[in-house]
């Protein structure tokens, strides 16, 4: 569930991180830090190397990007802008059906988000971030006349018949947003063209895609998945991993470690690399983010003094100073958690 939503499933894209790419943007150099089993060197995250190769490594391209629904494959709906309305409804000033054109020609707002499948396994690749063009979910219910009384949640339906249930609080954030664009371009009908939600902190089963109506309710509106089970609160949990090194053997001498982690809207302080099954640790270099709702980019570089197969985790630290959970749990009910861990072969020079 998660590029808006959807069953557990293979994504159809994936984020991977090219070696050379991403050294050439974060700029690895050396500064020992002792580290058990060798030295873990912190990459010094110069300024990036060129704008182009930063975007490529922090922005997931469209075509990369995961796409998950609840729909059967091929199934997704297919709808065009000639006839399709946004209906706000329910406990407003005043309903209203919007167009296309007319929530285009409001005023928007550009940011990055990162989105992450409620259905993500630790280290997995339902997760991805990407440029955004929109209108603030706050604009769009003020014309409508506002809130109105005794409303605490919107229903929000969607055109494949997908519904959702998000409090008032979280929908009405500044940052909540109406997309209608990604990288740059008009969204995808695989990424909910003509509009979808946007939400800080939230799994993407609560970012719907083909939205058609938002309904203010004065009850406890229960979402698709949640009558199945699934998290109604559905807050992100930190989590980092691996995209370095891959799964072919290394050598004695330096070997580049990175990643991404993220922890939703309460940002990444720290994120540390043990080499010897987590007995003990060492912080890697994080490069600043894009935004206030994106992963952030890691990075360090290993230097093992001997070969032999070596046991390699990762943990993050949110911004408020909350530690990953090392607690392994599936991604059922509301996702899951424990360190990302890879095995590590190291052949002599």
């Amino acid at each position: 569930m998660a590029g808006g939503y959807g069953r557990t499933a293979p994504a159809r894209g994936r984020f991977v991180l090219n070696r050379r790419e991403f050294l050439s943007t974060l700029g690895l150099a050396a500064a020992a830090l002792a580290g058990a089993e060798g030295l873990i060197v912190r990459s010094s995250l110069t300024r990036v190397q060129a704008a182009a190769a930063a975007q490529l490594l922090e922005v997931t391209p469209t075509d990369k990007f995961f796409v998950i629904s609840k729909n059967p494959l091929g199934r997704d709906p297919r709808v065009g802008v000639e006839g399709w309305a946004l209906e706000i409804t329910g406990l407003v000033g005043r309903p209203i059906r919007l167009t296309y054109e007319q929530i285009r020609a409001m005023p928007h707002v550009v940011r990055h988000h990162t989105l992450e499948c409620i259905s993500n396994n630790v280290g997995g690749n339902l997760i991805g971030n990407a440029l955004w063009r929109g209108v603030r979910f706050r604009d769009l219910i003020a014309s409508a006349g506002g809130v109105g009384a005794g409303a605490i949640r919107f229903a929000l339906r969607c055109a494949d018949g997908y519904s959702e249930g998000l409090p008032v609080v979280e929908a009405m954030h500044p940052d909540a947003m109406l997309a209608y664009e990604m990288n740059g371009q008009r969204l995808s009908p695989s990424h909910g063209f003509p509009v979808r939600l946007l939400v800080p902190g939230l799994y993407g089963m609560k970012n719907t895609k083909w939205l058609t109506k938002i309904e203010a309710v004065s009850t406890q509106f229960t979402g698709y998945w949640q009558a199945s089970g699934w998290s109604d609160e559905a807050v992100v949990k930190t989590t980092s991993m691996f995209r370095l090194p891959g799964q072919r053997p290394v050598r004695v001498g330096g070997v580049e470690l990175g990643g991404v982690a993220y922890a939703g809207d309460r940002g990444i302080a720290e994120v540390q690399v043990s080499t010897n099954g987590g007995r003990t640790w060492a912080r890697a270099e994080v490069k600043k983010p894009l935004g206030p709702h994106t992963w952030v980019l890691w990075a360090a570089l290993w230097r093992p003094t001997r070969p032999g197969e070596y046991a390699l985790q990762v943990r993050a630290r949110d911004a408020g100073g909350v530690m990953q959970t090392a607690v392994e749990a599936p991604p059922a009910p509301d996702g899951a958690s424990g360190y990302h861990a890879v095995r590590v072969r190291v052949n002599p020079t």
